[in-house]
Parts: C-alpha cells; sequence; structure tokens
C-alpha cells in the first residue's frame, strides 16, 4: 500500500493546483470602459503626462481599478490615485508611476507624481491602522522577478507622497481588526527567502505616528501562502487563518491571534508529519457556514474508495481549532471544478457515499458502503446553456442554481428512507466555492 504521505500529493489530480495568479491583468482583459469621472481624471493625467501612457491595474484585493478614488488626506473630499507607466521609456527600471490627482476649481488636476517602488502592482489598501488617525495608502508590488514582492506604506500630507514604511518583504497581507479595538492592524505572511526566515508580521499604528512590529516565524517547510482569513466580528475572537504551501501543490494551515498588546501569537502550528490540515491547494479555509468563524477543508475517501480505485471520490471535512488542535465540525461534498458544497446532515455521517457519471457531469450521493449498488439519495448535474433545455425536458429535474453558463439541476429520489423532505436537501447547497 502506497504511504499517505504519497497520497496527499497526488489525490485529485484535475482540481487546480496553485494559489497564485500572476499572469498580467493587461494580457487577459481588454481596457475598460471609463465612467465620466475616471474619464476626466484620465484627461487630467494626460494632459500632465502626456498621451503615451498605460494604465497599471491591481491584480487582488478590493481595490481592482487603475483609479483608486478616495479621501487620503483627511480634507473630506476625495483624491484620486493612479498608477500608470509611460510607453516611450525602454529602461527597466522606473517604469511604474504613482500620480495624485486634486480637485482644483472644480476639475480635476494632478498635484503629485512618484516614482513607486516596484515593477507591478499586486494589492493596494486605504485604510486607518491602529491608534493614528493618519490615512494609509498600502501598496504591495511585485519586482522584476515577478516572484518577490515588497509592501510600501504612504501618506499623503502637505502635498506630498511620504513614505512611512517601504520595501517590507510580503507573500500575502491583510487589514483587518485583529486586536478588537475597531480599527485595523496591517498582518504580513513573508516566504523564506536567502537572507530570512518564513515569518508572521503584524503592524499597529500608535498615535504617535510610531509602529509596533510583532513577528512570529513559521515553519521552514512553507514555501509560500496563499490566502488570509480572519474570524470576522460574530466570532468571540478574532484569529487568523493563514493557508501556506508545502510543495507539491499541497497546504496547511497556520493559524494565529493578535493579544491586547498588539503582539502577535501562535494559536496552531500543524505537525507536517502527522499531515495536520495538509490538502491540494484548491482546498482553502473559509467560512463555510456563516457563523464568522473560518473553517479549514480537508478531503478524505468517500466510502468504498481508497488509494487504489481509478476515479476516487471524496467527501471533505471541515475543522476549526480547538484548544491548540483541529476539532472536526462538519462533513460535506465540495465540488472544486463546479464551485459548489453540498453540507451532509450529521444523521447521515457514516452511512453515505458518492459516486459519478462523467459522461453526464453528475455526481450522486448514495446510502451505503458500494457506489455501484448503493441506493442514490439525490443527484446532482451541471449543463451549459446549450443543454439546459434538454435536461429541463426529462422528468424530475429541479433547476436549483444558475450562474452564467452553468445551471446546477438536482433530482431527489424521495423514496430513500434518508431524504427527510426535498427542501432540506435543497437548503443544504452553497454556490460561488
Amino acid at each position: 500500500m502506497k504511504s499517505k504521505r504519497f497520497l496527499i500529493t497526488v489525490f485529485l489530480p484535475l482540481i487546480l493546483t496553485g494559489c497564485t495568479f500572476s499572469a498580467s491583468v493587461e494580457t487577459l482583459l481588454s481596457p475598460p470602459k471609463l465612467d465620466k469621472q475616471q474619464q476626466d481624471i484620465y484627461n487630467a493625467l494626460e494632459n500632465y503626462t502626456g498621451e503615451n501612457i498605460s494604465l497599471k491595474y491591481p491584480k487582488s484585493g478590493d481595490n481592482l481599478s487603475a483609479f483608486i478614488i478616495e479621501d487620503i488626506d483627511g480634507d473630506s473630499e476625495d483624491e484620486a490615485i493612479v498608477f500608470y507607466e509611460k510607453n516611450a521609456v525602454k529602461t527597466e527600471e522606473g517604469l511604474l508611476r504613482i500620480n495624485i490627482l486634486d480637485t482644483v476649481d472644480s476639475k480635476w488636476r494632478s498635484v503629485y507624481d512618484h516614482a513607486a517602488d516596484g515593477n507591478e502592482i499586486e494589492q493596494v489598501e486605504v485604510t486607518r491602522l491602529g491608534d493614528c488617525d493618519r490615512i494609509n495608502v498600502i501598496v504591495g508590488y511585485s519586482l522584476i522577478n515577478r516572484s518577490e514582492k515588497k509592501i510600501s506604506i504612504y501618506d499623503y500630507s502637505d502635498g506630498k507622497l511620504n513614505t512611512n514604511l517601504g520595501n517590507e518583504p510580503y507573500s500575502v497581507f491583510e487589514t483587518a481588526d485583529l486586536n478588537g479595538d475597531g480599527s485595523d492592524e496591517l498582518f504580513i505572511a513573508a516566504a523564506k527567502s536567502a537572507s530570512k526566515e518564513a515569518v508572521a508580521v503584524l503592524y499597529h499604528l500608535y498615535d504617535s505616528g510610531e509602529y509596533k512590529r510583532s513577528e512570529v516565524e513559521l515553519n521552514a517547510a512553507y514555501t509560500n501562502y496563499c490566502k488570509i482569513s480572519c474570524n470576522s466580528e460574530l466570532s468571540e475572537e478574532t484569529t487568523v487563518f493563514l493557508d501556506a504551501e508545502t510543495g507539491n501543490g499541497n497546504v496547511v494551515t497556520e493559524v494565529l491571534r493578535v493579544d491586547n498588546q498588539n503582539n502577535l501569537l501562535e494559536v496552531f502550528s500543524p505537525d507536517t508529519e502527522k499531515l495536520e490540515t495538509m490538502r491540494p491547494s484548491a482546498y482553502l479555509s473559509a467560512d463555510i457556514d456563516d457563523d464568522g468563524e473560518v473553517e479549514i477543508p480537508v478531503p478524505k475517501f468517500c466510502r468504498g474508495y481508497d488509494e487504489n480505485s481509478d476515479n476516487p471520490i471524496y467527501f471533505t471535512s471541515w475543522y476549526n481549532i480547538n484548544d491548540r488542535k483541529p476539532e472536526h465540525k462538519y462533513e460535506s461534498y465540495y465540488s472544486i471544478t463546479d464551485g459548489y458544497i453540498f453540507m451532509i446532515p450529521q444523521q447521515w455521517y457514516g452511512k453515505v457515499t458518492a459516486g459519478a457519471d462523467i459522461s453526464k457531469n453528475e455526481i450522486y450521493l448514495c446510502s451505503g458502503n458500494d457506489p455501484e449498488t448503493a441506493d442514490n439519495i439525490f443527484t446532482v448535474r451541471v449543463v451549459s446553456g446549450k443543454e439546459k433545455s434538454t435536461i429541463s425536458e426529462e422528468n424530475d429535474w429541479i433547476l436549483i442554481r444558475t450562474r452564467g453558463d452553468k445551471h446546477f439541476f438536482l433530482k431527489i429520489n424521495e423514496e430513500n428512507p434518508l431524504v427527510l423532505s426535498a427542501e432540506e436537501i435543497i437548503m443544504r447547497f452553497k454556490f460561488d466555492y
């Protein structure tokens, strides 16, 4: 029998195995049509730079526009932050620039221009941090080699963009209220490099304008980081779940928190020898039940499958962290490919398995151990728009969701004794994952 360590590296070969998105947004999307305000800002930028420029777009985060319109100097009126490159410039360095625009006599004008600290924009956040009223522009950059990323934090005052924290290495970052004081902190995870160990870092900004930096060293086996998830205000304690790559397409989850002295503390560090929380990298932490607390998904073989099965199917167990250990919370069927989850009722645990008809893109849950002979509970079929009319003509199929060109149909065997009601089964589906 193959070892469990080998299994975890090879199962589910058809799912996504990467956590990062490295292709340039500009190469994948045509420039969006500008609204009137954006067009006015763009015209004002061209009046300053000339016409031969390209707008640059953040690749992740909440701000995905080339135009970030926020009050960044505290005067109760919006300014615009625009990232751009001069097309005529041939040198590798100094291409990316930041321009600040403001309204002067009711018209947009360029008021400040600044060389950026990187080559591409990864993420931009505009927020206050900690006890300080200063409005911070937090920019994550990638450098020439695209694998190296750094954060710079700016504030705009007295007509200038000032750097108050520069060139901090990072892999992922998040701004959130992590100590429960009602204001944001900055959380950074940075992968190991030739000069530095892998670390998680917290920045809290005091009223004086000084940062408190708290750091926790992370496992040397982590090679990169995929996602930061935080418990929300619905939870009793704000906790940070950090999904970390361990190589071979797998991730684990590290859990940290912040105390009332703004110290970053480790809550749970997975034992990679025991494969704690280890799973393929498409399975990222999420608040699966909308209770404000993040859960960790770990796939396992459905009943009737093992490492020797030709086309094994998996259920996904969801865990929270209790007393510094993973604690089982839910079971589900999780379709990475089609982006939906079925939360299995607790009374079905240990009594059901799953099968598939790949030719029809169907998954069925059934009672028993052997999906070839067990009694179906329900079947899910996902079809494109062209196939929708065909399946709609068949008996007993219920359309439960449409997302873009995908249509999700459900057929329930109401004679199966595990079926309490069709309504309960339908309510247990979650989409957009």
